[in-house]
């Protein structure tokens, strides 16, 4: 990108035009405005624009000179299109003009033009109220001739880590929050003190005679001025409608109050306590000295009675116990059983008995926001649901801010506190949803952020009411920073949906006429705002969007009709809600459709919540033609899940819109929230149940790719994290005990078996990233024992009701998986079974018969190397997740032997599987490793399996860690079996180079010599059977070396013995050579030519059958003659045809068009299609 002009461009003639023409198409990337006196190009002298010509007066000074300061221009840009490389003729140029609308208002501003790449632009006019300006058209110069094909080079994406806010604007960095309020508020002259503006702005508001007065904002109440004439409520509540100076003494405050008691009484209706009420009320935001007195001298449990109070009185007490003194006077006994005994009393009405509840809470919360502002340990999440609950009432907030930075005792409390270096950021603080806190440091640091964005906006407000327009930038300036900064960002939001602020946004904003900064950061914060569909159901926000008119300095006209659609939903209500939740949207969805979904379900939300909602939600979604409220929201989702997972699949890459992918994120959340809501009270079918699983289940694995491809700190990582966790409750709360499926059917059968078939269907997205989120789901679904398991003395349904049903898929699924997660959900089950199925042996043993059939497969295999390669490579697998379950380390590995010991038939497959393996020469270290473990524990199993693991045992000798010990092992095990299970010319084959290795040892230890003696004594045993003692496999020479050493290691008393065996056994004469050992693969590694090999089906070369044999078939009963069967299958038309000698031949050459197309399409394709699709599914899977 490059300066292609520069100018001082001056209107020539009547109307307000100027146009800079360029002499080659350019293409035009930002346009610069800079105002009067700057020196655009100080500090770059050599620039040289490419090409301009004006046809307005321009002049190259040395510094602008725009004028005047504000002004709107409109922009017209020739259309000029770019040859395409696919297109066929050179495009027609045609004569028109593009517009939009720049609003200038003041310093140096650039604007950022995207034209796209189908079009550039050789002319541009100007239009406007200008006398002066002063421009610089950065962009690229664009070629008619097509562009040659560059060479793609592929770089990595740069690394943007986010820069922190300032400390001078991040008021949770600092000791004391509102220093940033009180700068800004230095910025105009004769500023007041900031709770003299909080008192002002959001509780007292004088009237508009005192805005008038010269005096003004310094009107104070003067106390000592309070005759004793006639003292009443009213005159007492009028008289404290202006501030009470700050410098008032105590003396002062104590005579004032007890005027005030001396002048009312107790009240006898609820008027009188309403009026002492709004004594309060008023007393809680002005000097904190004054609360004091006022609740020193007046007895606040005898003023209010359960009989006096009514829904007014008790909102006005609640408004006034955001003072901390307040509330402490009111946390009495008392006063909580007068309210206990309105939320009791049948005589009050629903409200009432509501404002009764909220006025308890508040006392109670404030004594938990006191502890949690000290206590390391404090109930922080209830203290931070307090403030949101303060934060959506003006008074409430004002009362509160003013003790939080007046009374000095929680002053000192938040200023002990140590500073954080900054405000905990991408972490779940939304100010609108339930979060967990549990740091300290945390909550200290979202207190005072709280604290300065609640004094910024009073100054905001202060700086709109005196129109001061330069403070009130600055200002703005700081509102709109914080709405992009996690956080901030919801508490900024929150505070902006208060009444007053809600409509000074639109008064700022409407205040267009010449454009200002201020109103240019009003829309751009209104924007911000309305992003939040919960901010779009405020109606002062609605109505600030619908007041919005052209033409606008910072909102599109897109933008604006995004904005309308929105907020006319909100205003509609439920109706237009519900309609839009029916409505069958253009796929995929658009930002502004999204947008329109989340305020709907907003709506449909908030209705839910109020009293008899459910009723009125309910009917109008009857009324749209929907069964049911939970039917249609599952239909969204399964349209949401459509969306987003196009966003991450393998091929073809699809184009990266963040901004889309952040807004389906958000509505798969909040339509998982609200979903997980309605299951417990509204039944879903199976087919609906099953339908929202699936898409559950895609969203789930959507979010941990978009937390692998998105940036960490951007919007849609942090929404997609949010979004994961929705998901996991959502399959959990279906899950769960109570939750049944029509009819009849448990919720957890159909969400774990939808779960596990869905783990190999993962359609165009990387399968072994698909496998493991599932893996993940279904991890997370699976209960605990401890929780579960025989409650009152009855197994969990989990296991009487649910594993029983799902055993094949649960198979099939196990069968994806690597070992390692393979073994840690077959742990669980066993843990979760605890015996009561024996799902835990059953698996066992279908794994063992599989590997069993895999290895015949080998046996068998005639296929390429490749094949055979990848069968060997699954017996490994087999063997680890064998060994995971068994091994020493295992926590599993006690119940795994007792199993095998005590299972019939899993010690059947386990020997059929050993027996494979040695029948086949195959050796692998997890086989070692798994004989070593098994020969120990044999004596338990049966004698069959107790032989086979022997046979294995005696042919890893020689590659054991411990060979005497495994030789101890061997012999202890041999020396228990009987004649019958033995089968001697195994035993001989392995047995002899046992014998050998023992025979080339130097010396042998005691225990060694004894084994291997009682194993020859065991041989010499089984008689009248001779083949025993004929040894297999031992030379002379080595046959010698042993009954040598066997003399030399044991003592005398075994000397005959030795002697006599050494004279009975005999050496088999053929050399008996053992066929190659076969060593199983630990990793697999194939080629692309390999895999394409295995890819692609054996099919058999066609041939022409045999003519020698008659044998009717199947046709011959029904087709005569034979040459019917080459007949045309359309036989209704008349068109029948019989094809005889050469006809063939003639139709080749005749034109396509006459040929009979009758012919069914072959389906070889699709098959072969979709086989390869499954298998390269397999080998990700394998290769994971």
């Amino acid at each position: 990108m490059g300066l292609l002009h520069w100018s001082t461009l001056e209107p020539q003639g009547s109307d307000p035009l100027a146009a800079v023409r360029f002499s080659v198409p350019v293409r035009i990337s930002s346009i610069r405005i800079f105002p009067a006196g700057a020196h655009p190009f100080a500090n770059v002298p050599d620039i040289v624009a490419y090409v301009f010509f004006s046809l307005a007066y321009s002049s190259l000074t040395d510094c602008s000179e725009t004028e005047p300061e504000a002004f709107y221009i409109d922009v017209f840009l020739n259309a000029h299109p770019i040859p395409q490389a696919d297109a066929k003729e050179k495009p027609r140029v045609p004569n028109a003009l593009v517009p939009t609308l720049i609003a200038y208002a003041g310093r140096q501003v650039e604007y950022i033009v995207d034209m796209g790449s189908e079009y550039a632009t050789r002319l541009m006019i100007l239009r406007g109220k200008f006398t002066k300006l002063s421009i610089a058209i950065y962009g690229d110069v664009v070629s008619d001739t097509l562009p040659q094909t560059e060479r793609h080079e592929s770089r990595p994406l740069p690394s943007i880590e986010p820069m922190p806010l300032s400390r001078a604007i991040d008021p949770s960095t600092s000791s004391d929050p509102t220093s940033l309020a009180k700068k800004l508020l230095a910025l105009m002259p004769d500023a007041p003190p900031l709770p003299l503006v909080i008192r002002l702005m959001f509780c007292l508001k004088p009237s508009n005679d005192d805005w008038d007065l010269p005096d003004f904002p310094y009107l104070h109440a003067d106390l000592e001025s309070l005759g004793d004439e006639e003292l009443n409520l009213e005159v007492i509540n009028d008289f404290l409608s202006r501030p009470v100076r700050d410098e008032v003494t105590e003396e002062d405050l104590s005579g004032f109050a007890a005027k005030v008691a001396e002048g009312i009484s107790s009240p006898k209706d609820s008027n009188g306590a309403y009026a002492i009420a709004r004594l309060f009320n008023i007393s809680a935001s002005q000097h904190p000295g004054l609360a004091r007195e006022l609740l020193r001298h007046l007895d606040i449990d005898s003023l209010f009675t359960p009989q006096n109070v009514d829904e007014e009185t008790l909102l006005c007490l609640t408004e006034a116990a955001s003072n901390v003194d307040i509330a402490r006077r009111m946390n009495t006994e008392t006063f909580l059983f007068t309210l206990r005994q309105v939320q009791g009393s049948h005589k009050a009405d629903a409200q009432t008995r509501k404002a009764a509840r909220g006025l308890a809470a508040r006392i109670a919360d404030w004594q938990c926001l006191e502890d949690s502002l000290t206590n390391t340990q404090g109930n922080f999440s209830r203290s931070w649901s307090m403030l949101q609950d303060i934060g959506t009432e003006e008074s409430s907030m004002a009362i509160w801010l003013e003790t939080m930075i007046t009374h000095d005792d929680i002053v000192a409390r938040l200023a002990e506190m140590p500073v954080q270096k900054s405000l905990p950021s991408h972490s779940p603080l939304y100010f609108r949803n339930k979060i967990n806190i549990t740091s300290h440091d945390t909550f200290v640091a979202l207190v005072r952020a709280l604290i300065g964005v609640a004094s910024v906006l009073a100054v905001w407000a202060w700086t709109d009411s005196v129109g001061n327009d330069a403070c009130r930038e600055q200002v703005s300036a700081v509102i709109h920073m914080w709405q992009r900064v996690d956080g901030y960002r919801e508490i900024i939001n929150h505070l902006l949906l208060l009444r007053q602020l809600a409509r000074r946004l639109n008064w700022i904003a409407s205040d267009n006429e010449i454009p200002r900064q201020s109103g240019i950061l009003a829309e751009k914060i209104i924007c911000e705002l309305a992003k939040d569909p919960q901010a779009v159901l405020n109606h002062d926000l609605v109505d600030t969007i619908l007041q919005l008119k052209p033409k606008l300095t910072f909102i599109t006209e897109n933008e604006l009709l995004s904005l309308r659609k929105i907020a006319l939903v909100s205003e509609d209500g439920l109706s237009a809600a519900v309609e839009e939740l029916m409505y069958s949207s253009d796929r995929p969805l658009s930002l502004r459709r999204l947008r329109t979904l989340r305020v709907s379900l907003a709506i449909v939300r908030r209705e839910l919540d109020s009293p008899q909602g459910e009723w009125k939600t309910l009917d109008s979604f009857w009324d749209e033609g929907s069964p049911g409220i939970a039917q249609c929201l599952i239909d969204v989702l399964v349209v949401i899940s459509d969306d987003l997972k196009k966003h991450f699949v393998l091929f073809p890459p699809p184009p990266m819109d963040q901004a889309v992918a952040e807004q389906l994120f958000l509505i798969a959340d909040e339509l998982l929230r609200l979903i997980t809501q309605l299951t417990p009270v509204y039944l879903l079918t199976t087919r609906a149940m099953r339908t929202s699983v699936v898409a559950t289940a895609e969203i789930f694995a959507c979010t941990n790719t978009a937390d692998m491809l998105f940036s960490q700190t951007g919007r849609a990582a942090l929404s997609a994290r949010g979004t994961h966790q929705a998901c996991i409750d959502f399959v959990h709360t279906l899950s769960a005990p109570g939750i049944v499926a029509e009819p009849d059917k448990p919720g957890a059968e159909v969400v774990f078996r939808v779960l596990l078939q869905h783990a190999g269907q993962c359609g165009e997205r990387d399968p072994a990233l698909h496998l493991l989120q599932m893996f993940t789901l279904i991890n997370h679904i699976l209960p605990e024992p401890k929780a579960t398991l025989y409650d009152e003395g009855e197994p969990s349904h989990w296991v009487t009701s649910v594993l029983p049903n799902v055993l094949d898929e649960l198979r099939a699924f196990l069968r994806l998986l690597d070992p390692d997660n393979k073994v840690h959900v077959v742990k669980r089950l066993i843990r979760l079974d605890d015996g009561v199925l024996g799902i835990g042996a059953w698996l066992l043993s279908e794994e063992l018969k599989n590997m069993a059939r895999t290895i015949e497969t080998l046996s068998a295999c005639t296929r390429r190397e490749s094949y055979k390669l990848l069968l060997q490579y699954q017996v490994t697998l087999s063997l680890q997740f064998i060994l995971g379950l068994v091994g020493p380390i295992s926590s599993s590995s006690k119940w795994a032997l007792d199993a095998i010991a005590s299972t019939s038939s899993l010690s059947d497959a386990l020997n059929e599987a050993l027996m494979a393996l040695l029948d086949g020469q195959y050796t692998s270290k997890y086989l070692d490793k798994l004989i070593e473990v098994l020969i120990t524990s044999a004596s338990s199993f049966e004698p069959d399996l107790q032989f086979t693991i022997s046979l294995a045992a005696l042919r890893i000798f020689g590659k054991a860690i411990q060979p005497h010990a495994l030789l101890g092992a061997i012999a202890k095990v041999l020396t228990g079996l009987a004649t019958n299970v033995i089968y001697p010319e195994s035993l001989r084959v392995e047995l002899g180079p046992v014998l050998s290795a023992l025979a080339v040892l130097h010396e042998m230890e005691a225990e060694t010599a004894q084994n291997a003696l009682s194993i020859l004594q065991w041989l010499l045993s089984q008689q009248p059977d001779t083949r025993l003692t004929i040894l297999s496999g031992v030379s002379p020479d080595s046959f010698s070396a042993l009954f040598s050493i066997l003399h030399v290691s044991l003592p005398a008393e075994n000397h005959d013995t030795i002697a006599t065996l050494e004279a009975t056994f005999t050496l088999d004469e053929n050399d008996h050579l053992p066929p190659p050992s076969i060593a199983l693969p630990e990793t697999l590694e194939l080629s692309v030519h390999d895999i394409d090999d295995l890819m692609r089906q054996e099919i058999p070369t066609p041939t022409t059958p045999s003519t020698g044999t008659k044998t009717p078939d199947i046709l011959g009963v029904i087709i005569s003659p034979p040459t019917a069967i080459l007949r045309s299958q359309v036989e209704t038309t008349g068109l029948t045809k019989t094809y005889m000698n050469n006809d063939f031949r003639e139709l080749r050459q005749t034109p396509s068009a006459r040929q009979n197309t009758s012919r069914l399409p072959s389906m070889h394709g699709a098959s072969f299609s979709s086989r390869v699709s499954y298998f390269f599914q397999f080998l990700r899977l394998l290769l994971m």
